[in-house]
């Protein structure tokens, strides 16, 4: 096969999947701050308005798009986890330890913790993070529900969640959750006790306001 039949990567793949690529790679190489949309078309080989026609918001809109995937990623990979646990306990300390894992082996969300972790902390802070929470509950009440009650279930998937996002805020966490068993230690002592029948209404969390 000739090389002229093999089509450029930049030719083959959709605008808006190139964009976004573009963007994580620079953001990772050289943080949000010292990435322009100029760069990012570029590097997607495209030009700026194109850019704009399909993230009118800029760069803060294509961070927020790569994270976005990089949250679906992690969703994706704790359900595995958690849906091949053998006890509730196993389950929930899966899932909060590959959750932390899979964000240390995240390059985005690592540059910025490094170089600009005032965009981390704006982008979990109690206004933003709301709607995370809202979708941990309805993927909880999915996944953890084959060992609890749905309500249940959607309040143990928002407290993972909570757990996860505290670790990502603390440099040095009293508790290690990238150990597993640390995680597991964590789930028998502070979560596990709680939804002992009778205990259960006083640990829920009140409804939300929309």
């Amino acid at each position: 096969m000739s090389t002229a039949a093999v089509a450029s990567p930049k030719l083959t793949t959709a605008v808006p999947e190139r964009i976004v690529a573009a963007a994580a790679e620079l953001i990772t190489s050289q943080g949000l701050r010292g990435t322009s949309v100029d760069d990012i078309a570029s590097a997607a080989g495209c030009g700026r308005a194109t850019v704009y026609r399909y993230f009118p918001g800029g760069r803060a809109e294509l961070l927020e798009v790569t994270l976005g995937e990089g949250v679906d990623r992690i969703f994706a990979v704790c359900a595995q986890v958690t849906d091949h646990a053998g006890s509730l306990a196993e389950a929930i300390a899966g899932t909060i330890n590959i959750a932390v894992l899979e964000l240390s082996n995240d390059a985005v969300v690592q540059q910025l913790l490094v170089d600009e972790p005032d965009t981390i902390a704006t982008l979990i802070s109690p206004m933003r993070i709301e709607p995370l929470f809202e979708r941990a509950s309805e993927w909880g009440a999915e996944h953890f529900s084959r060992f609890l009650e749905p309500a249940v279930a959607a309040h143990v998937g928002e407290w993972c969640v909570r757990v996860v996002t505290d670790h990502l805020r603390s440099p040095a966490p009293i508790i290690d959750i990238t150990d597993l068993s640390l995680a597991r230690t964590l789930v028998d002592t502070f979560l596990i006790p709680t939804l002992i029948p009778g205990n259960i209404a006083d640990h829920l969390p009140t409804t939300r306001n929309h």
